[in-house]
């Protein structure tokens, strides 16, 4: 086990890995308990090996051996709350909420670290030996910036000043830099010098995709019906696209739905998932002061209100596999036409048929998609699989925690974190399940476009 000597504290023991098998024995695999029982986020498999962090609250990041479950090596954080890590070129990189960007090498060793700011809740991006990431000038101006990196040597190649914190992470594509801020707007920056090219404000709810020179989101709305005093307003949520080259925009009038998960108010004063957020602010110091979050764009924009709830919120992100176009909005999940407004086929799971029934808490991760179909988790505890083609359910497994991550997919196994500290790893039955290896698939988090 390598751990960086530099490093204080006592390395909480992790107990060894248990047998996992589904309720009705069909799914087998493995479980691991993390110390502390910390929300997880999704894990990054890689050459045999799982990569995850401790969790919200966490000063631990871990590696397993991706058959067994057994540790590989531990490293300890000098802040807490690791986000979900990307790997490429041999190099871990992750950062804490509180307040470090950190890169190891794939066998834990310590390569450089940067304190960039004062909460961090998005996750980095990597590409072409560079590392991108969104944080708050807490020691200088306040601002938000996006950032460019040496991988290698941390070395800054430029920043740019942006409206807020990025949704979940940035999206590499095309030699550009694509992402969304709290607020809503959508940002195209050149991955070389960091020129932005363009900036939408959209009201995007999700980090983009981007294909075929399109860039996908999903988009709040707000609907107003008689009397806005009378409460005649309310939220509702839809996939979008901007054309890059023609600067148009257009949207997908069959996908909308209703979405009190968006609408702050609401969930302040009925969701039990909103207290318990409030509970982990207040665990790492977040009970009142939030930093330099600037949340008041999340409680507008996103319904959320918590350094914890915008940590692990990946929202109803959108991603192209075969010329479709997937998301999963609330409890309904759509397949699309991304070059028309045509819906193929629209599902809801774990949830009701109603429109008009209030759902403050979006159940549903955003899927994984592989080998022809969609796997993901929800807050009720389950794994599903379902048919990209027709949407028609596979298979379910009851895992018994809450799932608020997108899971992982590689070499025939489900790999996900839970909301409770657990990390599981299930086997398919088919070794063709693979290649969602981390968050948004890879390393660029713009998914499997093949």
């Amino acid at each position: 086990m390598k751990i960086d000597p530099k490093q204080q504290g006592v390395l909480p023991h992790v107990a060894s890995p248990s047998p996992f098998q589904s309720p009705d024995g069909r799914f087998r695999g493995w479980r691991v308990s993390l110390p502390g029982g910390h929300s997880l986020a999704t894990p990054a498999v890689v050459n045999g090996r799982v990569f995850v962090g401790g969790g919200f609250g966490s000063f631990d990041f871990y590696a397993f051996n991706a058959d067994d479950g057994s540790l590989a090596w531990q490293y300890q954080t000098s802040d807490d709350g690791p986000t979900a890590a990307v790997v490429d070129e041999d190099h871990v990189v992750f950062n804490t909420e509180s307040c470090e960007l950190e890169v190891l090498t794939v066998d834990g060793i310590p390569v450089w670290k940067k304190w960039l700011g004062d909460p961090l809740m998005s996750m980095p991006a990597v590409a072409e030996g560079r590392v991108y990431m969104a944080y708050p000038d807490s020691k200088g101006d306040g601002r938000h910036y996006l950032a460019c990196f040496d991988l290698r040597t941390g070395l800054e190649y430029w920043k740019e000043p942006i409206a807020g914190e990025v949704i979940t992470a940035p999206v590499l594509a095309d030699g550009h830099v694509h992402f969304s801020t709290l607020d809503g707007t959508l940002y195209r920056l050149r991955q070389d010098d960091g020129h932005v090219e363009w900036t939408e404000p959209r009201n995007a709810t999700s980090s983009p995709v981007v294909w075929e020179g399109e860039c996908y989101f999903s988009q709040r709305q707000e609907v107003t019906e008689g009397n806005p005093a009378q409460g005649g307003t309310y939220q509702t949520e839809h996939l979008g696209t901007w054309k890059i080259k023609e600067g148009a925009y257009r949207h997908y009038p069959g996908t909308s739905r209703k979405a009190d998960y968006l609408d702050h108010a609401k969930r302040r004063s009925g969701s039990p998932i909103y207290n318990v957020s409030e509970h982990k602010d207040a665990a790492v110091g977040f009970s009142q002061f939030k930093g330099d979050s600037k949340m008041h764009q999340a409680m507008a924009n996103l319904g959320k209100g918590h350094v914890h709830a915008i940590w692990a919120y990946q929202g109803s992100k959108p991603f192209v596999s075969k010329a479709r176009l997937y998301a999963a909005q609330g409890d309904t999940v759509s397949s699309a036409d991304p070059r028309s407004d045509q819906v193929f086929w629209k599902k809801t799971v774990g949830g009701t048929e109603a429109d008009d029934q209030e759902l403050l808490d979006s159940p549903l991760t955003p899927p994984a998609i592989a080998n022809g179909k969609l796997f993901f988790g929800s807050v009720t505890g389950e794994i599903h699989c379902l048919s990209s083609g027709s949407g028609a359910d596979l298979w379910n497994v009851l895992i018994g925690e809450s799932v608020i991550f997108q899971p992982a997919v590689a070499a025939g196994r489900i790999y996900v974190g839970t909301d409770s500290g657990s990390l599981i790893c299930i086997e398919t039955g088919d070794p063709n399940d693979d290649g969602w290896l981390m968050w948004g698939a890879d390393a660029s988090h713009n998914g499997r476009l093949d």
